[in-house]
């Protein structure tokens, strides 16, 4: 029996390098895979297609990049002498506008140079990692009661200055750091210290200009959010 298997981003930033990992596919012995075939647009142009030979199972990979915001298919297929067995996945490619992350990978780089190194293979930027840091600014906030004046979620898309970029360079820092300290233990855990000092530090002062209406405009019936505790609308 065939059992393809497929680890990847379900979003990614176009012309941002990302890995389609295949390395966790395998079969029974009594059905040896002869090829992996790696689809990264099935849908729209099956004819791009990547075969690797089955000698070495950890290079059941594809380094790839969208050029055109949309939904892609990306396939994995294994073949072996009696047949074949595909899994597909869907990953979203976002514009850089609409990822609207609130730091990079060069404010990073301003605190912490060595992290150069540490990019994982596939990947050629930490974007990633700003996505996320993004995800917990916004549910900071959610759980700390900043809200929408109709009590919703703030949204990425809400945020139109880049005030907190100090506070999302820190949280992208903290969690490379996390993700990396088994390397070197001791010195990044000092490092995952003095950074969580840093988030504190930029998180109790901020401003966020909030697009409550979302027309792309801050004007005086949106909503300004100062430091950790203040909220209101004007």
């Amino acid at each position: 029996m065939l059992f393809p298997k497929i680890d990847l981003d379900a979003v990614v930033q176009v012309n941002d390098m990302f890995r389609v990992d295949a390395q966790g596919s395998f079969s029974t012995t009594d059905e040896p895979i002869t090829s992996v075939k790696i689809y990264p647009d099935y849908t729209n142009d099956p004819l791009i297609t990547f075969t690797i030979l089955p000698d070495c199972p950890e290079d059941f990979y594809l380094d790839w990049a969208y050029e055109i915001p949309g939904d892609y298919t990306v396939r994995v297929e294994l073949v072996s002498d009696s047949g074949t067995k595909e899994l597909d996945r869907v990953v979203t490619a976002i514009s850089e506008a609409e990822d609207n992350l609130q730091s990079d990978d060069s404010s990073i780089y301003v605190y912490e140079s060595e992290l150069k190194k540490y990019l994982p293979e596939g990947r050629n930027s930490y974007k990633y990692i700003h996505r996320k840091a993004l995800e917990e600014i916004l549910d900071y906030l959610y759980r700390n009661g900043k809200l929408n004046p109709d009590c919703t979620k703030i949204t990425k898309d809400q945020l139109i200055t880049k005030d907190i970029q100090k506070w999302a360079t820190f949280e992208a820092i903290l969690l490379i750091f996390q993700d990396i300290k088994s390397s070197n233990a001791e010195a990044f855990n000092e490092k995952i210290i003095h950074y969580l000092e840093k988030r504190g530090e930029a998180r109790s002062r901020y401003i966020i200009e909030i697009d409550t209406n979302r027309d792309n405009v801050i004007d005086e019936k949106d909503t300004k959010s100062y430091t950790a505790v203040s909220y209101f609308t004007r």
